[in-house]
């Protein structure tokens, strides 16, 4: 009993101790913390917008888009909606739930760090308007402090109030107030339920769960809101279900920061990791890359054909800021279609060395188990080249490819370039672009800057830097480029991408006085297309062009046509005034000269002789770890074959390779040789001029003539001997009487 007792008074002492630290660690963290009773209310603040020449180009007061709204004035279903999303008990606590804190104690230790807050509204309040967003223990314990304090000084409904008039709702919007404007277009006093519940729904994550960011998302979001309203008995099961039916709004032209690239700085500015929108609520600056020019060159840019929405962004390859961008459709995935095809099969093939540009691909109707895709209108061109198969965009070779590659190291490259692919994307399809959700411009856009780029991806961005009023650098953007690529790589895929912006279905850039490269798309059915792709670059910037409609109503549009027109209009805009430097041609890749014969017959790649005419070579470009090891041997030493015979008093050689050699034939009789032809034959010589009763012995030897006028011989041959005979006496006339 004594060893127990002792015990005991140990850890009873224990606890007293832990409990006392606790207590002064408290009390020790939170000095001097008190409750700013002016910052739990609107400010008079601005968040000033500036382009990449430091030139202001917007001001969001943030007093006059987030109006005050009295409480008083609200229906019920409105604080219902947010209590139901965030704090069931909120009117039954004192501003800290022990509970819920305990619990998410327990997850932070299991985990290691920061995972839960186990926030209330009031804790929510204190932590917006009073305390920064590091998640640090001094800073939950001046949380907790603050909150207390809250509680004691104001009531429920004013602390709901003054929840909902500085709550962050995204696109720049503090306040219930603005947040009912910006998305519904009323009052706040005016929101039904399911606006009520689509406002609860999106505060977690405003970015992510907005309605014109992702409306899939959003829906779900907002009818979880509304099934736990019900739940808490809020509203009624027939309430619930007629909210959950209600549409999500649409795009308000009139709303704060309608301007797509406005809205896009504000999306990007509330997911700046370690920063709180909150932190902006006093007013700042924030710098993006916009220039202002191309940015209304690309907001008016329209032609007399636009029969269909569109999206455009431009990027500056150097610092991989956007310099313009502009949708009607919003910020949408949509199916890449074939200009998926540089990124998921092309460039990783080449970097796996299975491929060169120069690389023969069989293009016939094939069979990969029961995937069996097919060419535009079922043409099909037979043996390509690499770089003719992505210049036509011919669907064949890029699945033969793909299917050499593996859907596993596709998928590992395309993470790289910061396009995710879902499990069940990772079939062949991928290769003409079968993605189940699809791609947004951004994403596209930073993936094709890794061509211009070196083989590194930096992600596009719209925001350079951020200040606060007072000039103090609350973020600054820093690039850390992710190796995709090698260098020599990358320079194949320009040289390919040129070429499609020569010839292929991007020839509507060919008239530019520089060098770019391209690569179009186009996804739809015989009935019409949902998506029309033009994806072109220079060294210095990328543009991307798409055309269609967000409800998939169908167009006749192609990515060679009207997206390929604008991306032309926008290029001649960029470089109006000056031109792209070339491409970086000190890439490590290596040109060789190649036997034209083995490549157009056989369809094999080799090296040209070392004294193969130029006529009968041809020339293209290979990463020094994959040049082609066999040479050709055609013009090394020249050989050939001949059958000789006799016909109608007359000596028939018929000769193989006439179209590579020129030939030396003799004809020897009685000892005495004497040279009969030396020149070009087209495939049979004939000699008639022999006599009766005559044996010829003939030989030919090849040979051809180098770059250097040296005539280079093969061997010559002897050919079977011809004996001549008397030819017999003419038959009388009428011989059968």
């Amino acid at each position: 009993m004594k060893i127990l007792k002792k015990i005991l008074i140990v850890v009873l002492s224990a606890v007293v101790l832990l409990f006392t630290a606790a207590i002064s660690f408290y009390f020790v963290s939170t000095a001097g913390t008190t409750l700013d009773r002016n910052k739990l209310e609107s400010t008079e603040s601005a968040l000033e917008i500036y382009d990449k020449d430091n030139e202001k180009i917007a001001e969001v007061s943030l007093k006059s888009a987030n109006k005050s709204v009295r409480v008083e004035s609200l229906p019920e279903h409105v604080k219902n909606a947010f209590i139901a999303a965030e704090d069931k008990n909120f009117y039954s606590h004192h501003g800290l739930d022990y509970k819920g804190m305990a619990r998410a104690l327990l997850k932070n230790l299991q985990a290691g760090s920061f995972k839960q807050g186990a926030s209330t509204i009031s804790q929510q309040l204190i932590k917006n308007t009073q305390l920064s967003a590091e998640k640090t223990l001094t800073r939950k314990l001046k949380e907790i402090k603050l909150t207390k304090q809250l509680e004691k000084e104001y009531s429920k409904s004013q602390i709901i109030g003054m929840y909902l008039n500085t709550i962050y709702f995204g696109h720049a919007c503090y306040g219930i107030a603005g947040a009912a404007d910006f998305y519904f277009g009323k009052k706040a006093e005016d929101l039904n339920i399911a606006e009520s519940a689509t406002l609860a729904a999106l505060i977690r994550s405003p970015n992510n769960y907005s309605p014109f960011t992702d409306p899939e998302k959003c829906l779900n979001a907002r009818n979880r809101v509304l099934k736990r309203m019900f739940a808490l008995g809020f509203i009624s099961e027939s309430a619930c279900e007629l909210s959950q039916a209600q549409p999500l709004p649409q795009k308000n032209d009139n709303a704060i920061a309608s301007k797509t690239y406005l809205s896009a700085v504000y999306a990007e500015m509330e997911s700046i990791p370690f920063h709180s929108p909150y932190e902006f609520r006093k007013g700042c600056k924030i710098y993006t890359y916009m220039d202002s020019d191309l940015q209304n060159y690309t907001e008016a840019l329209k032609t007399d054909a636009d029969r269909s929405g569109k999206s455009i962004l431009v990027s500056d390859n150097k610092t991989n800021g956007i310099s313009a961008w502009y949708t009607t459709e919003g910020d949408i995935r949509r199916q890449p279609g074939s200009i998926i095809k540089p990124l998921a099969v092309y460039s990783p093939a080449v970097e796996e060395n299975l491929i060169s540009p120069c690389t023969p691909l069989l293009d016939e109707k094939t069979a990969f188990g029961e995937y069996s895709p097919s060419n535009y209108k079922d043409v099909y061109c037979g043996y390509v080249s690499a770089r003719q198969a992505l210049a036509e965009s011919l669907n064949i070779p890029a699945v033969k490819v793909l299917n050499m590659l593996g859907t596993e190291k596709s998928a590992y490259y395309l993470k790289k370039m910061g396009l995710n692919l879902k499990e069940r994307d990772k079939n062949l399809s991928l290769a003409l672009g079968g993605i189940s959700e699809g791609y947004t411009l951004r994403e596209i856009t930073g993936a094709y800057s890794v061509f211009a780029n070196r083989g590194k991806y930096i992600p596009p961005a719209f925001i350079r830097k951020i200040e606060d009023n007072e000039g103090a650098i609350l973020y600054e953007r820093k690039n850390v480029p992710v190796k995709v690529f090698s260098e020599d790589s990358t320079a194949l895929m320009n040289d390919m991408l040129k070429y499609a912006a020569k010839t292929g279905t991007a020839k509507k850039l060919a008239s530019l006085p520089y060098e770019i490269c391209a690569k179009t798309g186009t996804c739809g059915t015989e009935k019409g297309n949902t998506d029309s792709w033009c994806v072109s670059y220079t060294s210095a910037h990328t543009v991307t062009v798409w055309m269609g409609n967000a409800d998939n109503t169908l167009t006749n549009i192609t990515g060679g046509g009207l997206p390929c027109h604008y991306a032309m209009l926008l290029n001649k805009k960029i470089y109006s005034h000056s031109k792209p430097a070339p491409f970086d041609t000190e890439m490590q890749t290596a040109e060789c000269r190649l036997d034209k014969i083995s490549y157009e017959k056989d369809h094999v790649v080799k090296l040209a002789g070392k004294h193969q005419p130029d006529k009968f070579t041809i020339t293209d470009v290979f990463r020094f770890s994959n040049q082609p090891q066999e040479t050709s041997d055609i013009f090394d030493n020249p050989t050939s074959s001949a059958r000789i015979y006799l016909k109608n008093n007359s000596v028939y050689i018929e000769l193989c390779q006439t179209e590579y050699y020129n030939y030396i034939i003799k004809r020897r009789e009685k000892g005495k040789e004497t040279l009969i032809f030396d020149g070009k034959i087209d495939r049979t010589f004939t000699d008639k001029d022999i006599a009766e009763n005559k044996k010829y012995v003939y030989s030919v030897q090849p040979y051809f003539i180098d770059e250097c006028g040296e005539k280079i011989y093969g061997k010559e041959i002897i050919l079977p001997s011809i004996y001549t005979r008397k030819a017999p006496p003419a038959l009388p006339n009428h011989w059968w009487k």
